[in-house]
């Protein structure tokens, strides 16, 4: 942090961005190929802005604009960085989550102390009319990529940003500009209204994205900007808004079954006709196995994780969300908890294990309190091995489906399970001449077939292609089938999940 006074001060030193050579040189300095040293460096100079008074409005305006411009681009490099790391680079993903998270932080305090400058200063409100509305505009944005950030580390978004947005909506409205069609930023994309930017935030914090994984939660993001000309929004009950928000701040948007705080100023929202567009979308890669052409979701070229994220988003969207398929039950127990393909395989055995907290379960899964300083690998689609605390209790196989986290703090999981009894094994390629391929290590998810002929297993990803012969062998008994791949059920970040016909 920088220690520096004012230009005319006794004994002051004149502050480095205090002219225009001074932010070009700064500038000229942000490594170029290390995009978390340049967020590191951006974060210096923003912060470095704080509580200077004597800068004219429109310098410390270009200050932060300059700022911005510079470290955009990486800002999208430590997004791309961020949903290419597997869960258990811990120490990377801490590097990037902080280096991204730390930025977005510092531009939204400069731009809201910005904001908060101007309406202080009714000469400066006058004088900064035009640019104003930018202004705030970018200032939503920036909560929008601070929660954004937030949830894909799972995390709970403070009261603070959601008071920081109902402030930004009151300057919009008393400024008479929060429809006014802004360019927030030069390019395509860049043009929107500060109603537009507060519904994107408002729609992503309804979206249940603790049941995504990372990748898909960017997906969402970027189908919300998509759809964001389609979302209605009314200080009065109105159809298709189905979600409130405070506009006296304190408390995040929720859906309309909830209770309103008293003295609450009610700001009704929802999807409109992106809930229908959500679903049209979906439709037509079931047809043609592409998105629509307008669509650009940043997929990566999966559309399948498209559309799964749209089924999401429209679910999360609806009126009123269905009952559940099985009943929870309140429980008290425990599961040892294994991470990932290799500590399922291994049933415990030469792994690090952990103590999680069963609070509910039911015939499909668990509801999980995951302990303090438990699960740092934790994300949505991650494959688990669990044995419960009962005597005769043998390893079973989950997958994470939902990872909250609480006003408090606490970290709330939801899994689903694979099997309650997994059976180590080994597969190999097999040819009706009797010539074997060499074995690969599975974990089935059954000791024998189901009565229909078929069974599940557990493979490291690409073991073998589904057009493969293949013997299995379960190495509790050595007994063998030959079976064939009939489809891929699901993949996740170090495993396949294949049903095979038993010939």
């Amino acid at each position: 942090m920088l220690n520096v006074q004012g230009t005319g001060e006794a004994g002051g030193v004149e502050h480095p961005l205090a002219t225009l050579a001074g932010v070009q040189k700064i500038i000229a300095a942000i490594p170029a190929d290390d995009a978390v040293r340049a967020a590191q460096d951006g974060v210096q100079w923003l912060e470095s802005l704080h509580g200077i008074v004597y800068f004219p409005m429109s310098h410390r305006y270009d200050v932060i604009d300059r700022i911005d411009m510079a470290v955009k681009r990486h800002g999208e490099h430590l997004l791309e960085q961020y949903l290419a790391l597997k869960p258990q680079a811990k120490f990377q993903e801490g590097l990037l989550w902080r280096a991204a998270m730390g930025y977005w932080k510092a531009l939204g305090s400069a731009y809201m102390e910005c904001v908060a400058q101007v309406m202080a200063d009714k000469r400066a409100v006058e004088s900064f009319r035009e640019t104003f509305p930018q202004l705030v505009a970018r200032a939503v944005r920036a909560q929008v990529l601070q929660i954004k950030w937030i949830l894909m580390r799972y995390g709970y978004v403070n009261d603070i940003y959601w008071t920081a947005a109902a402030k930004l909506y009151g300057y919009a409205e008393a400024g008479a500009f929060l429809d006014d069609a802004v360019e927030i930023y030069p390019g395509e994309h860049g043009r929107s209204s500060v109603r537009r930017e507060l519904l994107r935030a408002m729609m992503l914090g309804v979206s249940s994205t603790g049941g995504l994984s990372p990748a898909k939660q960017h997906i969402a993001e970027r189908a919300i900007a998509h759809f964001s000309t389609s979302f209605v929004s009314s200080t009065q009950a109105a159809t298709g808004c189905n979600f409130f928000f405070d506009l006296h701040g304190g408390m995040s948007p929720a859906r309309v079954l909830a209770e309103a705080p008293r003295g609450a100023r009610l700001f009704y929202f929802g999807a409109g006709e992106a809930l229908d567009a959500a679903q049209s979308a979906v439709d037509a890669v079931n047809e043609t196995g592409k998105l629509p052409p307008e669509m650009h979701l940043n997929a990566d070229g999966n559309v399948d994780h498209a559309a799964d994220t749209l089924l999401h988003l429209a679910f999360n969207w609806e009126k009123e969300l269905p009952a559940r398929d099985s009943v929870r039950r309140k429980v008290a127990t425990t599961l040892q908890i294994v991470q990932g393909f290799e500590g399922v395989l291994a049933l415990g055995s030469k792994t690090t294990q952990e103590t999680w907290v069963v609070e509910n379960a039911s015939t499909e899964g668990y509801g999980i309190i995951v302990p303090e300083r438990r699960g740092e690998w934790l994300q949505v689609g991650v494959l688990i091995g669990f044995l419960p605390e009962d005597e005769n209790a043998q390893w079973g196989a989950g997958v994470v489906r939902r990872v909250e986290t609480d006003a408090r703090g606490q970290r709330r999981v939801g899994v689903q399970v694979l099997s309650r009894a997994v059976v180590p094994g080994t597969m190999c390629t097999w040819h009706s001449n009797g010539v074997r391929g060499a074995p690969h290590n599975v974990v089935l998810l059954g000791a024998v077939p189901s009565r229909s002929g078929y069974l599940q297993a557990l493979l490291r990803p690409e073991s073998f292609t589904l057009r493969d012969g293949l013997e299995a062998t379960r190495l509790s008994d050595g007994r063998s089938f030959v079976v064939m791949p009939s489809g891929l059920v699901e993949s996740g970040p170090d495993f396949d999940r294949v049903r095979f016909k038993v010939s």
